[in-house]
Formats: structure tokens, sequence, C-alpha cells
């Protein structure tokens, strides 16, 4: 019995698993509460249905209800419909009685929706989403499975809750701690206010009136145009920024991949008094206002193409005054600084980072530095990084005045929100001993006072940063989950091997290699576990290793944008969580002292052993091994050995291309067990992951 249990279990966690794998969050809405408020939160994702506890960093929000909400309302025949939507009508003139439904064998189906049942029970939100289920007719074209399940969440703000921006995801119940992806929370200080809920047909939304400062939340639909209301007096100032694009930066199915907001403010007549569709190269704009007479205004919101879906989710700062741009933090490089009126009438001496504007359109700077024959020097720009609207171009020329090289936009992995990688890169040798130009200036020869950059002139510094995808991921004491993927960004031509420390990590190992190959920009990690006693995040110190160079691991999530266009989005914590699915991972061994590297010659092979450990109660089980994505030229097979033992044989053919990577093996475990209860012999199928491998081919 005991062993049908297990394995009964085995199966269905497993089942539960490969569904986890895509809970993901595709909105937050309200994106925000002020400290002290307990507000209910709309969350759109996939693959919802097993989550029920929220993961918020910094402290002071707490889940006090967790509820299905209401989507579209699939009637089996016009008779239910019709029965619904009188019903709704009923409860909205405060009537709470369902209307007379005849015998549902003389008209056709009746699909029970235990929403539709109890509509007099829902609160203010989930009426109004049942309503819209209801009164509005599903866009197939507007459909999306990453938002396409809703939950509803009531959370209490503490009073004491710290301001600022959070990190805000779902996570499964119990031990089974599969958790989403993060989006961005806020708290806020300043009273808030959301746009009116759905409203019951022919009824329309009433802009709701907010109060400078504040905080404006809401949702653009397919068209929509959302209007708010504020009062000001003559002469009175205040500006808005708006969070959009920020709050969901890659939408994976949409065109341009991304939320592009306009804000417009309106006189009582409907003139316009404001505009403003970006600021600078962010898509989300920031507006100035100063009102010209007393009086009631309307702000505006809608995307510049009358796009919308319910993950077209915004947050609007309001605030008095108007909007000072925050000044440009120079990059920690640890090498000595200077300003550019100073180092351009000196010859600087490297290393230097100078710091310089282009005030005026079409501006040039021009900076000198000495360099020795067969020295190499880095010039680069920062500036498009750190947020200035520099579209960089430099122009290096040497002792003889000729140009050397010319560099516009310099090719980065697409990490962080960043989309357009325009600061300037060169790295060349020196020719000849002597002074060198280099020339800074912007390519579409704009130009103003937040036009900065900051110019590094060096010799190279070669380096690395390292991001885990995703954030956060869960591991099991006896198998090797799925691999995680390694995004290396490396600098200045750095080619080296990493290898990973790790500490705090409460029992989380590296399950097999523990290091990526050199030259590999992506590769790939597998962790596990030790023995359960409880299932709890843990938040290791992760580093990546090469020679004295220590750098701490940052968690990524990879985003899709536009359908063709892979990001990855930096988050605040790296987590592992540990769960109590069992995969017998720990039924399938490689031999004793194997290190975990296959190094293979040309035209030659080599094999390491695989051990099965039986199990009592249970016939010998069929094993089938598989090397997913070989390398280029390499091949794979298996031959079963005596004593439970195989020999896993790799061969690089004659023309293999010389290479090194992680792979890891999978395994599918066919087993028999004896049923108690059905007095039989049954059988279950599980495929688990072997410890990740190095296969070289030299």
């Amino acid at each position: 019995m005991h062993s049908f249990l297990k394995t009964f279990c085995l199966t269905a966690s497993l089942a539960a698993a490969s569904l986890l794998q895509g809970t993901t969050i595709g909105y937050v809405y309200p994106a925000g509460a002020k400290a002290g408020d307990t507000v209910q939160v709309i969350v759109g994702g996939q693959a919802l249905w097993a989550v029920r506890n929220l993961l918020i960093d910094g402290g002071g929000v707490k889940l006090v209800k967790w509820q299905n909400a209401p989507g579209t309302f699939y009637a089996g025949c016009g008779e239910q419909n019709n029965w619904a939507r009188e019903y709704m009508r009923r409860v909205y003139a405060g009537e709470h009685l369902q209307p007379f439904r005849r015998n549902p064998r003389n008209f056709g189906v009746w699909r029970y929706n235990h929403f539709m049942e109890q509509l007099d029970q829902l609160d203010p939100l989930m009426l109004s989403l049942a309503c819209k289920g209801i009164f509005e007719r599903p866009n197939s074209l507007q459909a999306s499975p990453a938002i396409g399940q809703k939950i509803v969440l009531t959370l209490k703000i503490d009073k004491e809750a710290k301001p600022g921006r959070r990190e805000f995801r779902l996570i499964g119940s119990g031990n089974n701690l599969r958790v989403t992806n993060p989006l961005a929370f806020f708290i806020g200080t300043v009273p808030e206010y959301r746009e009116q809920n759905y409203q019951m047909p022919p009824l329309k939304r009433k802009p709701v009136t907010f109060t400078v400062p504040s905080a404006v939340n809401g949702q653009i639909e397919p068209g929509e145009v959302d209007h708010f209301k504020f009062n000001l007096k003559k002469g009175e100032k205040c500006h808005f920024i708006f969070w959009g694009r920020k709050l969901n930066p890659f939408i994976g199915d949409g065109v341009p991949g991304n939320f592009q907001p306009i804000l417009e403010v309106k006189d009582a007549a409907g003139k316009s008094l404001a505009f403003a569709d970006d600021n600078y190269f962010d898509p989300d704009p920031v507006l100035n206002f100063q009102a010209p007479a007393d009086g009631l205004y309307t702000l505006e919101i809608r995307d510049a193409l009358y796009r919308g879906r319910e993950d077209f989710v915004y947050r609007i700062d309001v605030k008095k005054g108007f909007y000072t741009r925050p000044g440009i933090a120079a990059p920690k490089l640890g090498i000595p600084e200077s300003c550019e009126h100073i180092a351009v009438k000196e010859v600087n001496t490297l290393p230097c980072l100078i710091s310089g504007t282009i005030s005026k359109p079409g501006e040039e700077k021009i900076f000198r530095f000495k360099a020795e024959k067969g020295q190499r020097v880095v010039t680069e720009i920062y500036a498009r990084r750190l947020g200035s609207p520099l579209d960089s171009i430099i122009t290096v020329c040497g002792p003889d005045g000729k140009q050397i090289a010319v560099n516009d936009d310099f090719n980065r992995p697409n990490i962080g929100l960043n989309m357009q990688h325009i600061d300037s890169y060169i790295c060349f040798k020196a020719p000849a001993s002597g002074i060198y130009t280099v020339k800074v200036g912007d390519t579409a020869k704009a130009g103003n006072k937040d036009h900065v950059f900051y110019l590094r002139l060096d010799r190279p510094r070669p380096d690395f940063r390292v991001y885990l995808v995703p954030s956060a991921m869960w591991v099991s004491q006896d198998t090797a989950p799925d691999p995680v993927k390694v995004v290396v960004e490396r600098l200045d031509g750095f080619k080296g091997e990493i290898s990973f420390e790790m500490k705090n990590a409460s029992g989380v190992t590296l399950a097999g290699i523990n290091s990526i190959p050199a030259g590999a920009d992506e590769s790939q990690l597998s962790f596990s576990t030790g023995w359960i006693k409880r299932a709890v995040p843990i938040y290791p110190e992760l580093y990546a290793v090469h020679g004295k160079t220590r750098r701490k691991v940052c968690g990524a999530d990879a985003a899709m944008q536009a359908f063709a266009y892979t990001h990855y989005v930096p988050a605040r914590k790296f987590g592992f969580f540990r769960t109590w699915l069992h995969g017998y991972g720990d039924r399938v061994r490689f031999a004793p002292n194997f290190n975990h590297r296959i190094n293979l010659k040309q035209g030659q092979s080599a094999s390491v052993e695989a051990i099965y450990i039986p199990s009592k109660n249970q016939r010998s089980p069929q094993l089938e091994f598989t090397l997913p994505d070989p390398p280029q030229g390499v091949s794979f097979k298996v031959e079963k050995m005596k004593n439970n033992r195989f020999k896993l044989i790799f061969t690089a053919d004659k023309k293999a291309p010389k290479c090194s990577v992680n792979a890891q093996i999978k395994v599918k475990y066919t087993m028999e067990y004896y049923d108690n209860r059905r007095k039989e012999w049954r059988k279950s199928v599980n495929t688990f992951p072997l410890p990740m491998l190095r296969i070289t081919v030299r």
C-alpha cells in the first residue's frame, strides 16, 4: 500500500509540476496602494489555479483573501444568457431575487457557473467582472493565454510599510513552492484613485476626480480612452509621471511590444492644453501643466495606436510643481574622474572617466589622450544605459590625424529595460606612440542640457556579469531539475571559463558540473538539495568566479518583445524554492569518481557508466536515456550491462566542430509496481534529468 501511495503521489505531483512550469503573471491592477489601506488587486496570468500565497519583498503587505475571478461567461443557450442578464439587471437595481428559470430540458444545455448563480452575493469588484463577462462578447483576436486567467487578492498594507517599488510574485500553496515571475507593485503615501469599475450597459464609466498630489490607476481596453478630473487654481503647477512600460516592460504577443501611452490635459470645453507621448526615448510620458484659470480639468489617457488589453495597466504619479529630470550618476568604475571643462584643455592620462554634455544641437566634444605604440585602448560611452537621451557616436584619430576607428552603436546582450544599445564602444591597438583624439557627438545632431555622457578612456579590463534565468526556481531532494539558463555579459573581450560558488544556500548545491565553458554567452547549470525538513524559500549568495575576479550573480526573467526578441529582466532577489515533489532521480547515478566531463577527440568516443539502484516491491524498470540537443557532430547511444549498469557512449564524428558545452541527459523511467488495492501490477512513467555534464570536442 505504501508503494502505491508513493507512486500515486509521484504521478500526481509530476502532472502538477508540468502545469506549474507555465505559471506566470501578466499584470497586477492596481499596481500600487497607499500605506494603511486595504485594497483589492486583480492579477491576470496563466496556470494560476495552484497559487494561493503572495510573495512580496520589503514586508508590510498581508494577503487577507484570495478569490478566483469571474471570466467570460459562456452560456450554453440563449435562454441562459437572457436569464443571466436579467439577474444582473436586478442586482444593479438592488433586488436580491433570481429570475424564474424554466426546465432546461425544454430548450437546451444550461451550463453551471457558480458566479452566475450568486450574483447578489458578490462584492462590487467581483460583480463588475461578472457583469463584463456577461455583457461583453469576447474578441478572439484580443485573447491571450498569458493573461487568460484572473484572480482577486485582498491586500492589507501596514501603516508603517516602507514606500517605494516592490517585487510582486504569487507562490504555490503548501510544500509546492512553484513561484511566478515578478512584477512591480508600489507602496505610496498619497491618496490612491482608480478608474470606475465596469458598468452594466448602457451605462458608461464616469470620470473619477482626483486631488493633487495623488496616484491614479487604470487599464486601457481596446480603443478605450480613460478620463480623470482634477481641480486647479489659476497659476498652479503640477506634473504627471506615467508608469506603463515600466510596469510590464515587454509584451510578447503585441507590436511594438510595449504600451505606448499618451497623456493630454483638456479644459471644460474640451480644448487641449498640454500633451505628452514620451519622455525622450522612454515611451512612458512625463507631462507638465500650469492652470490658465481656476477650474476643473480633464486628464485623458490612451494608447497612441488605440490598442488596449487588460495588461495595459498604468499608474500615474500626480505631483505639485513642474517635473525636474533627475541627475545622472557616474558609473562606478574605480578610475579617476574628470569634467569636460578640464579634460578638453589637457592631454588626458589613461585611465580616466570624463563627464560631459552635448549641450546644443550639432555640437561635438573633442578630447586628447596619450598612448604608446602597441598599447590596447578602450574608448567607451556611458549615456543611454544611465538614462541620458544621447545617441552617441565616437571617432578616434591617431597622432597623424588619420581616423583609426568610428562607432555608433555597440551590440550588447538584451539585459534590462533598455531596448536600444546605442552607447558607443571602441577597443583598438595603438599603431604608434603619441597624442590621440576622440570625438564625441550625437548621431541625430541633437543636444541640450540633458544629453549627458561619461567617456571612459582606459586599458581593457576583462570582466563579466552573470545572470541566472529564471530568478526563482524549484529544487527537489532527489532530482536535478530542468537546467537553469546562464546568461553572461562579457566585457572588454573576456572569454574565460566561469565557475560558481554558493554561500548561505541551506543545502542547495550545484548538480554536476559547476562552471560554464570559456567563450559561452549562454549556457546552463542544474541544482539539487538534500532531504527537506521545511519547504521554505532560500535566498543564497551565488558568485561567479574566474581567477581573482568574483562577481555576485543576479537573477533575471526571460521576456518576449513583439513575437521576436528575448530580453532578460533583472530581479531584486534570486531564490530557490524547495519542493516535496519526488522524481526518483536518486535511483540512477553516475559511476563513482566521475568528474562530469566528457572529453572527445574528432572521430573518437568516450563513455561513462550509469548505475540503477533498485527498490523493494518493484520490478526492474525500463530505462531510456536521451541526450537532448547534443553538440553538432556528437552522437549518443546506450549499452545495457550487467548488475543494473548502463554504458553511456558519446561519439564525435571526424568533422565535428570543436566545442565545449554543458548538457544534461534525461532518463525516461517506466516502472511496474504492485497495487495492493487492485491486486495487480501497474505501470508508471516518469522523466527526470541527470546532473549537468560538460561535453568537449577538441
